[in-house]
């Protein structure tokens, strides 16, 4: 038998392929988190902490991506199942997550001048303090000169 092609049948494919997206975004977001915070160890053993700030975004990454994950699952089981309580938990609490992304990316661009001029300068004299040279045996200079070839 045919499927019957309505708008709340198409509105319901709709809903399920944005849920889809929005899980991917998720994922994604998880899979940043999970480079941030494995990776961003070695940087962090060169730089000090200089770049420390780069764990709480791994942090923030993971939570975001698996608050979105969840979200879009709910979503989906609201679409599914018909039911307009979860749709409008999901909405709402997808509004809500992209008006604290939206704060926070503008909280991050407006003082980005300020923070890069302090994170360069401690980087540079923290560079100064330890590094020895190329051809160095010290981990401090070995581990920068393979960040620098990278």
């Amino acid at each position: 038998m045919a499927e019957i092609h309505t708008p709340y049948a198409s509105l319901k494919k709709l809903l399920s392929l944005l849920n889809g997206f929005v899980a991917m975004s998720g994922i994604i977001l998880v899979g940043l988190g999970i480079g941030g915070k494995c990776g961003g160890a070695s940087l962090t053993s060169v730089l000090g902490l200089s770049s420390a700030y780069l764990l709480h975004v791994g942090n923030l990454c993971l939570v975001m991506g698996c608050v979105t994950v969840l979200l879009s699952c709910a979503g989906w089981y609201g679409v599914t199942k018909e039911s307009r309580g979860m749709l409008l938990f999901c909405i709402l609490s997808m509004v809500i997550v992209l008006i604290v992304e939206v704060t926070a990316a503008t909280v991050v661009l407006l003082f980005f001048p300020i923070v890069r001029d302090v994170v360069l300068e401690h980087t540079i004299v923290t560079l100064r303090k330890n590094y020895r040279g190329y051809n160095e045996p010290d981990d401090y200079s070995t581990q920068w000169n393979l960040v620098m070839e990278k």
